[in-house]
């Protein structure tokens, strides 16, 4: 059996709607795009705009929050590399914390010793899923920008993204559990302002294209969102089928490997499984050799050759690169019990 890492849930009315908003001829933001944020924002129970990546999404937040060369923003080593690299596009300084042990999201405690009086906002991923205490993290008085990569379901303490952060950065990529193959989205409350930013600073003003602002090429296109529609009209049942794979994995494999724990409500969009960091990169040979594909979410951004040779050499996060040298990403999507078995007893066989 082949059992590949990724297999969105995208359905034929999807792409009969894509198409559609092609043939009109109008490609760019336009009226499928608005209907696809009326969604999402029904979903939030918030204000959203679309954008070209949750990394745009995140730079635009930090230029909204005030973020310029000599500041410092706080995030986590556990993440996909935009997480830190948006930081480094406004010439602030990423101050990395570590993350707690049990769910690989920034370890609040660590943050406190990381601030300073440059600290002028925090990045923080809701990892796996998972949502951080956001009541917690709201109270240090510090901006904080949610990457919600992972995390369009997820709620805790009666709370969704972008209800107490300064922002909440989605990703539509490839990846994630609806996806347009890239894109993303912003909730903010200076939408407006974001919106202007997010397509060159220009304005349309008496038939007139004018640059009122410094902005960005960071918009999106129309069958972008009408390829997201159908899916966010279904998101909570094929929410619930990624629940039922997550909670199957659970049973399986309880004592035999670890995995990140869970609270409130969980996006359930990655499994992952810690097991001997020696034996890992074998592990997943092994795993391919059965025909099951998996990943690593993540290796420690701060240990990346890039960060290494500029100037993050000697920082030390030992619960991040214990975490990023034990992790094995399954496939997570809707994957039927026979396939679901076959990784199960893979895994078992392999560790």
């Amino acid at each position: 059996m082949n059992i590949q890492f990724l297999r969105p849930a995208i359905l034929q009315s999807d792409i009969d709607l894509a198409v559609k908003s092609i043939q009109t001829g109008w490609l760019v933001h336009g009226q499928y795009t608005n209907d696809f944020e009326r969604e999402l924002n029904k979903y939030l129970n918030n204000t959203s705009f679309m954008t070209a990546s949750c990394t745009a999404s995140l730079h635009m937040s930090l230029i909204l929050a005030g973020v310029k060369k000599g500041d410092e923003v706080i995030t986590t080593p556990m993440s996909w590399v935009s997480t830190a690299n948006v930081i480094l596009y406004q010439g602030a300084k990423v101050v990395f914390a570590d993350v707690d042990p049990q769910t690989g999201i920034l370890d609040i405690e660590d943050v406190k010793r990381k601030i300073t009086k440059k600290t002028k906002a925090i990045i923080l991923v809701h990892l796996y899923g998972q949502m951080a205490d956001m009541i917690a993290f709201s109270q240090l008085g510090i901006p904080i920008i949610e990457d919600c990569a992972h995390a369009l379901e997820s709620e805790r303490d009666g709370i969704k993204p972008g209800q107490l952060g300064f922002s909440a950065c989605f990703s539509f990529h490839a990846a994630k559990n609806i996806t347009s193959g890239q894109g993303g989205a912003i909730v903010t409350p200076e939408i407006e302002k974001c919106k202007l930013l997010v397509r060159d600073g220009v304005r349309n003003i008496d038939g007139k294209r004018v640059m009122v602002d410094f902005g960005y090429k960071y918009d999106c296109t129309d069958f972008q969102a009408a390829l997201l529609i159908g899916q966010m009209k279904r998101i909570e049942k094929t929410h619930t089928k990624r629940l039922d794979v997550y909670k199957r994995y659970e049973n399986a494999l309880q004592g035999i490997v670890g995995y990140p724990t869970r609270t409130g409500t969980h996006a359930c969009h990655m499994f992952v499984i810690w097991v001997d960091p020696k034996r890992r990169d074998a592990i997943r040979r092994r795993l391919l050799e059965k025909g099951i594909e998996t990943s690593i979410h993540y290796p420690p951004i701060h240990k990346e050759p890039w960060y290494q040779s500029h100037g993050y050499k000697k920082v030390s996060l030992p619960v991040a690169e214990l975490m990023g040298a034990s992790t094995i990403t399954l496939p997570t999507y809707a994957l039927s019990v026979r396939e679901q078995n076959y990784v199960i007893q893979g895994v078992k066989s392999c560790v």
